[in-house]
């Protein structure tokens, strides 16, 4: 299986635990072909974030483009960002896009408007439902106008409601936004996450999202997938990517994909 992992988190993240340098030298070991850093540019708060993003990324900016020469003969790597919240600040997701000279780029989203991250709400205490209807409106408009190249973990919020706080949710009541969600993505070239991560996740054990809308995203169109593990230290690096190959080879799927200057670069899943 050609092993490419697009959704890593090193220490340039607020919460990532490894260098760039431990995470190559640890993908390298473990066989993968492609690396791609995604570290956090969350627009919402960039400069004004405890997590210090802004002083972070420049030097990320740096420092990982050196390592694609570095480590070129045995591992591509990319510079890439998962970029939070788009839709809160879109000038300046394209100022940052542009600025660092992106590989890859993630739209996700983490918090809807005027909302805390869904990590840190007690969804007893809130409307799951309401939520989860916000949540995919905002990912509709990231469709269908964020420069981006893929939609990161599209059911992000069930890893907390379904799976930390076991809150049963009607998802069928939503099915009909998502497919708007993955017809627009379809229609602008911009492909679908399988984010392996929720599999970690005790309690949801499920890919972000699963097979049935990875399945649902290609009846609409879709042509591209990519397989991310979501990982923040080295040791997660490319976990559950046998899962996720099954998940996009089960829902039709023959090749997976890599950015290059934001450019899809295909791969077979053998």
């Amino acid at each position: 299986m050609n092993i490419i992992d697009t959704h890593t988190h090193s220490s340039f993240s607020f919460d990532g635990e490894n260098t760039p340098r431990e995470m190559a030298d640890r993908a390298a070991e473990l066989g993968l072909s492609a690396l791609t850093f995604t570290d956090h540019i969350d627009v919402n708060d960039y400069y004004g974030s405890n997590y210090k993003e802004s002083e972070l990324m420049p030097i990320a900016a740096v420092e990982i483009p050196k390592l694609k020469d570095e480590y070129s003969d045995r591992l591509k790597i990319g510079f890439g960002a998962e970029i939070g919240q788009y839709l809160h600040n879109p000038a300046l997701a394209r100022q940052l896009i542009k600025e660092f000279d992106l590989d890859y780029v993630i739209g996700s989203t983490h918090n809807v408007r005027a909302h805390n991250d869904f990590f840190y709400m007690d969804f007893h205490e809130e409307n799951p439902e309401e939520l989860l209807r916000l949540y995919f409106g905002e990912m509709l408009e990231i469709a269908e106008s964020a420069d981006t190249d893929v939609l990161g973990h599209l059911t992000y919020p069930l890893r907390y409601i379904t799976g930390r706080d076991r809150i049963a949710v009607d998802m069928s009541r939503y099915t009909e936004l998502i497919q708007e969600i993955f017809k627009a993505a379809a229609n602008r070239g911009i492909g679908l996450e399988i984010n392996t991560g929720g599999l970690r996740k005790q309690g949801y054990d499920k890919a972000d999202p699963d097979i049935e809308y990875v399945r649902l995203f290609r009846e609409c169109g879709g042509e591209i997938v990519t397989i991310g593990s979501d990982a923040h230290r080295t040791g997660d690096i490319a976990a559950n990517f046998k899962q996720g190959a099954e998940i996009a080879k089960s829902a039709g799927f023959k090749q997976i994909a890599y950015f290059e200057k934001r450019k899809p670069i295909f791969v077979d899943l053998l």
